[in-house]
This record gives structure tokens, sequence and C-alpha cells, in this order.
């Protein structure tokens, strides 16, 4: 896998983010698609929740606790817990994904939101992967 870095900020701190969300797709959908939710504990652990084929944001999900060892996956993608961190400093959240990509070859592009107990953001397109 190759390891990708996504930060989220917060002017009331990385604290205040209840769950940020990355989604690797070539648009704003879940469906086959890389979906994920990140729900931080603190500084440095949280879980991470993939969302199976369907997309559907209210789960079926496959979860893991960072840090840790194991996998979650679907068609898509599998993120390992080896080489996967969450670093919270001031106002930022930084979330490194340890990810391979299955089946899923060309240009993606790559979205982040968050949210907490308030509002939460649209989703923003931040960066593109190309996928062999």
């Amino acid at each position: 896998g190759a390891t990708y870095s996504f930060n989220f900020t917060n002017s009331n701190g990385f604290s205040d983010l209840s769950v940020v969300n990355v989604l690797i797709n070539n648009f704003i959908d879940g469906r086959r698609g890389c979906y994920l939710a990140i729900a931080p504990f603190g500084a440095n652990s949280g879980s991470i929740f993939l969302v199976d084929d369907a997309g559907n944001a209210g789960g079926p999900y496959s979860g893991m606790v960072l840090p840790g060892s194991g996998s979650v996956s679907n068609s898509q993608c599998t993120i390992a817990g080896a080489g996967s961190s969450i670093s919270g400093s001031g106002a930022t959240l930084t979330v490194t994904l340890n990810i391979t990509f299955t089946n899923f070859s060309g240009n993606r592009v790559i979205y982040l939101a968050a949210r907490n107990s308030i509002a939460s953001s649209d989703w923003q397109a931040v960066g593109s992967v190309s996928v062999p």
C-alpha cells in the first residue's frame, strides 16, 4: 500500500471534530468508492469505519481502532492498521492511512469533509490520486 495524509482543521481545536470523512472516487458518491469515516478519541487514537461497496453513509461498515493492527477492506480499497495513524495538535487533526487500492484503476478525486456537534462542512475536493 501507499501512505496518504489528510489534514482537517477546526478553529476551536482538533478535539472539536467529532467525525472526519475521506472519500476517494470519481465524484461525490460513496458507491463503489473508498469512503471512510474517522472518529478521533483523542490526540493519538480513534476509530476508522470503511463503508461497504453499496456506499451508504449509514453503513454497514468495517471498523478498526488506531493505533492497531489488522485491516478493513471493501472491493475498492484496504486500509491497514500498520502504517496508519491519527495525530491531533492545536487546530489540526492529521489522519494518515496506509491504503491499497484494488480493481480501482484510473484518476480518482480525494474529497474531505468534517463535522462537530453543531455543524458539518461541505465536501471539498483536495487532490487526486492516479491508481495504476
